[in-house]
């Protein structure tokens, strides 16, 4: 416990960019294994405080923070080893307590002063302030480097700088799951608290679902091979053209309004906005499990890679498209039972959209309740961001008995069938669900955007290059129960 104590006080010291005193530099791996405990309850606090639902153990959430553990243990083991001396775990363990102290005094404050500027529309102090965590690590490793080869400053400045390199290629390829998330039963207790077609709250009585279609073994199995052949249909982009790519995301599998809606998605956006060829539709819905790839984190994130690699990330346009249930703390939906699905949060849908190659333009529509908090995640000067309401409210249309929601109805099949304009179909789709909402006399969902000069310069010069088809009719592919207690959608 006193050689704890003592990394963490050298730890606290680094962090300051203060050399370590070390007097516990010849701890040995009980130690290390301690401090990555102690690093494990700091990352589920953290998570456990910004979270605020009934929380589970995530497996990814899990593996990643192990993940960094292990990372800082081969950064000291490499630091130790260029210095030419033999304190590999005593090392690890004053960086992994600096890590730990940082996670609370200079990467939680900086990315929350960070998403503040980008909320107030300072998208370069806010890209600006998100780098202070990378040079503050690079000030860190040089003052450790210094202090376990003093006098050497050369050797020093190339050890830090190798160790920098490393650790910043690995450690920005982790996701960054939190080792807990919401649990499975909140997410679903979260969805069955949101309005039906007419507003009104689901039936608590409702039939439990039936014995799963499918074997779910095989269908995660199946996975890789499924994906693989979707995005092998895809067709590469015509040089000297702006393309249009989509990607289609139906969360949640108990109602079939999303599956619909994604469909018609990629139905529309392929006859209409000549998009064939160039069109991923992911799904959860039990009836499509052998012909849809699964609308889940991994499948997201593995496609948007594959459309990066299809298109010209410089010069074409990604659509994504994601429709789902939304929670109040800002999470979609993404249910198949009986897969133990990961949720989306909006840190995984921007780490989603980091490709490689990175997509530069890009037009984000999440639809689902609470989806305006997405909106600050993923913005930036090229990225257009849809939600179908503000960050504290609703929205309407899902349920058991619905065909489509009230934004998919305003947004594709309405205004997308008369504009090209994706700008002026927002406009048009946010009155008509204001009437719409009014009419029923419900509180109003407020669909937000985040544009930009330049997003809206793009989308101009694509649309210039387009000669729209006819428009296309929604005829749902999974058409909902009758309901003789409600009228119809708007």
């Amino acid at each position: 416990m006193r050689a704890l104590l003592l990394s963490l006080l050298d730890g606290l010291r680094l962090v300051l960019l203060r050399a370590p005193r070390g007097r516990a530099i010849a701890t040995g791996p009980g130690t290390f294994f301690a401090a990555g405990a102690l690093y494990f309850a700091v990352a589920s606090g953290i998570a456990a405080c910004t979270l605020h639902a009934p929380l589970d153990l995530d497996a990814y959430g899990l593996a990643n923070t192990l993940a960094e553990i292990l990372l800082v243990l081969a950064l000291g083991a490499l630091l130790v080893r260029l210095a030419q001396r033999d304190v590999t775990w005593g090392a690890a363990t004053i960086l992994l307590a600096a890590a730990m102290i940082g996670l609370v005094l200079v990467r939680g404050p900086l990315t929350f002063a960070a998403n503040a500027f980008d909320a107030h529309d300072h998208a370069l102090l806010g890209t600006l302030v998100d780098l202070l965590p990378l040079l503050w690590w690079l000030l860190m490793l040089l003052v450790f480097a210094n202090w376990l080869a003093p006098h050497h400053f050369v050797r020093m400045c190339w050890s830090a700088l190798l160790a920098y390199g490393a650790f910043a290629f690995a450690w920005m390829s982790l996701p960054t799951n939190l080792p807990l998330g919401p649990s499975h039963a909140a997410m679903l207790a979260a969805a069955g608290t949101q309005d039906d077609a007419d507003g009104n709250a689901p039936d608590d009585d409702a039939a439990p679902a039936e014995t799963p279609a499918f074997d779910a073994e095989k269908l995660m199995y199946d996975q890789p091979a499924l994906l693989e052949a979707a995005l092998a249909k895809l067709k590469p982009q015509a040089p000297g053209k702006v393309d249009l790519y989509v990607v289609a995301f139906a969360g949640d599998a108990q109602e079939d309004v999303f599956r619909n809606e994604a469909e018609y998605v990629g139905q529309l956006f392929s006859e209409r906005f000549d998009a064939a060829g160039h069109v991923l539709v992911l799904e959860n819905n039990a009836a499509t499990t052998a012909t849809h790839p699964l609308a889940n984190w991994t499948n997201l994130q593995r496609a948007l890679d594959a459309v990066a690699k299809k298109m010209d990330p410089a010069e074409d346009v990604l659509l994504l498209y994601l429709t789902s249930h939304g929670s109040e703390d800002h999470q979609l939906l993404v249910d198949l039972e009986p897969l133990p699905l990961n949720q989306i949060g909006p840190v995984d849908l921007a780490d989603a959209l980091k490709t490689e190659p990175r997509i530069r333009w890009k037009v984000v529509v999440v639809n689902a309740c609470y989806s305006g908090g997405f909106v600050d995640a993923v913005r930036d000067d090229s990225t257009m961001v849809i939600a179908s309401a503000r960050a504290d409210r609703t929205s309407f249309g899902c349920g058991a008995d619905s065909d489509v929601t009230y934004f998919g109805k305003a947004f594709l099949v309405d205004a997308l069938n008369e504009t090209a304009s994706i700008r002026e179909a927002f406009d048009r789709a946010r009155q008509s669900v204001a009437e719409w909402e009014a009419k029923d006399g419900e509180e109003r969902s407020e669909p937000q955007i985040a544009t930009s000069a330049a997003i809206e310069a793009k989308l101009a010069t694509w649309q210039r290059g387009l000669t729209p088809g006819a428009a296309v009719p929604f005829v749902p592919v999974s058409p909902a129960a009758p309901a003789s207690d409600r009228e119809e959608n708007p």
